[in-house]
């Protein structure tokens, strides 16, 4: 991996959402739920949440980390939830191609290993859509701060 040092997950998390912004999602209007989107607006609204996990190893300064990011995807399913989850689906991939090749070759900056992606799509209770939860590791080193 060409990491470039100094790379913070906040930095990837920016990119992750120019990722997602650059395949015609819209943010949603709260950070952590799609409650306070205007139903009329909850179609193709996402939404991005980091989680610290580990750190590898490293020296000199520098470590290797390893952490989540998780990008929600809401889609309006209007009597059709078989069709929201293979639009879903479609995303699901679409997400974790784009911001794989972000990581690897477009910033050079993260890398997105295999172990560790998983996805879930499901619909609340009397919900008007369905939602993706698409979990990604990413890989990274960066300059230890004092």
């Amino acid at each position: 991996m060409s990491a470039a040092f100094g790379t913070t997950l906040d930095v990837i998390v920016d990119r992750v959402r120019s990722v997602c912004v650059g395949l015609g999602l819209t943010e949603s209007a709260e950070p952590f739920s799609f409650k306070q989107q205007p139903t009329g607006a909850i179609d193709g609204c996402f939404r991005i949440v980091d989680r610290s996990q580990s750190v590898i190893g490293g020296f000199r300064f520098l470590e290797e980390r390893t952490d989540q990011v998780v990008i929600w995807v809401a889609k309006k399913y209007a009597g059709q939830p078989m069709e929201a989850k293979q639009v879903l689906t479609r995303q699901m991939h679409s997400l974790t191609v784009a911001v794989t090749v972000d990581g690897a070759v477009t910033s050079g900056d993260y890398s997105v290993p295999d172990q560790g992606r998983a996805y879930e799509i499901r619909a609340d209770q009397g919900a008007e859509y369905a939602v993706l939860q698409l979990t990604l590791p990413v890989n990274y080193e960066t300059i230890l701060s004092s």
